[in-house]
């Protein structure tokens, strides 16, 4: 028996092994996208993220059935290396690729079992996305044809027709600490959106205030309203500044200890009954209205203890502040809200306080933010509420401003 014929079986037999391995071949589709140096956040119109999402929403319309099928599996691989330390790294891979995933579950109606995700700590600032799509290939013809292998004669060598091999992209390599798929550290790299930006809000609340006569008097408590813009720019992370201007308009009563205080027509308070008209401040309201401008540096307290504090949702300011005021007063009779000051007595035209604010704000998005402002103002107008005492020199005018509002981040 010859010795070409299992030679040229073994020759057969592996030709038809190669062929079968490379019909099993895979297609490898990549997307990638780029997140901002030591943040989690999506921001999907930045750096060509839009484009690179659009692309992989046609991709999964297109094999979505045999993604939900468990055919095709999504991998996505989150790399983090700009943090302090590996855990910090970690974790921050691991929320991006949450948050690239979350838009492939909430739009495309993925689940949580499409995904294989791995998180690494590597160079760049990125997430992969990639799907395994099996390249169909049909199966190579073998035709053998023997003479009478007896004789040894004319055996025809095997025909092989292969189809045509579609381009397939190199596999990214999933080993730990792999280098990124692109020189991503290339492409220029703005300011993170949420440093460095300007900021306007709307405010209103209810104001309070503390002088000869007060919001919170002996017989009731006066609720008056306040309304405010604000606007700022923050220059780091730590630090911001602010510029506020509010109106504010409330009534002021009788402390419980000076009801029998006595008030003449002209603002000035007497302890004793005199040769003139006079009420008892009992009897009496102050009507107040300003105008408060205020100047503040805002201290972010969650730098304080958190290097990577702007990533929080809730945070926490600290203002001390300066401010230029503008009353206007008037004293009424509560029997029938007559004017009963002659308008001798009147406010500064502009006046001075001291103080600051205490404020906690919600992120609801990039651009959005909820605020529970709270501001304290030591007043130097000491005629503020309309009101003058015998000496003049007791200066225990306050203000206590609580507002909730609204934030707009602009880039």
């Amino acid at each position: 028996m010859n010795r070409k014929i299992p030679f040229l079986a073994l020759i057969l037999w592996l030709t038809a092994t190669v062929f079968s391995a490379i019909a099993q071949q895979k297609s490898d589709t990549i997307y990638t996208f780029r997140f901002v140096s030591k943040n989690d956040m999506f921001y999907v119109p930045w750096s060509g993220n839009s484009e690179e999402l659009d692309r992989l929403f046609r991709f999964v319309d297109i094999h979505k059935s045999e993604i939900l099928e468990g055919k095709i599996s999504v991998y996505v691989c989150g790399y983090c290396n700009s943090l302090e330390s590996r855990k910090e790294n970690l974790k921050t891979a691991a929320i991006r690729s949450n948050r690239v995933k979350s838009e492939l579950i909430i739009k495309k109606d993925l689940t949580e079992e499409c995904f294989v995700t791995h998180n690494y700590v590597t160079k760049g600032d990125f997430v992969t996305v990639r799907m395994e799509v099996p390249v169909v290939k049909q199966e190579t013809v073998v035709e053998e044809e023997h003479s009478d292998l007896e004789d040894n004669q004319n055996m025809e060598k095997p025909v092989l027709v292969e189809t045509e091999d579609e381009i397939t992209e190199p596999k990214i390599s999933e080993q730990k600490d792999a280098e990124p798929v692109q020189n991503l550290e290339s492409a220029e790299t703005p300011l993170e959106p949420e440093m460095r930006r300007w900021m306007a809000g709307l405010n209103v609340g209810i104001p309070f205030f503390w002088g000869d006569m007060l919001s919170m008097s002996a017989d009731k408590a006066y609720v008056g309203f306040a309304a405010g813009i604000q606007g700022g720019y923050r220059i780091s992370e730590f630090f911001a500044v602010s510029l506020s201007l509010d109106y504010a308009k409330g009534k002021l009563g009788a402390r419980s200890y000076a009801q029998d205080y006595l008030l003449a027509p002209d603002g000035m308070t007497w302890y004793v009954p005199q040769q003139q008209t006079m009420s008892r401040y009992a009897d009496l309201y102050s009507d107040v209205s300003l105008f408060n401008l205020g100047l503040s540096l805002d201290v972010n307290v969650n730098r304080l203890f958190s290097k990577s504090a702007l990533k929080h949702r809730f945070t926490v300011w600290i203002s001390p502040a300066v401010y230029g005021q503008f009353f206007s007063s008037d004293i009424h009779a509560k029997a029938d809200d007559s004017l009963y000051s002659d308008g001798s007595t009147s406010p500064s035209k502009i006046s001075f306080g001291l103080g600051g604010a205490l404020t906690m704000r919600y992120r609801i998005n990039n651009s959005l933010d909820l605020q529970l402002k709270n501001s304290g103002i030591w007043m130097t107008d000491n005629n503020f509420d309309g009101i003058r005492t015998p000496f003049g020199k007791t200066k225990h005018n306050a203000m206590w401003l609580p507002q909730i509002g609204i934030i707009w981040n602009i880039k």
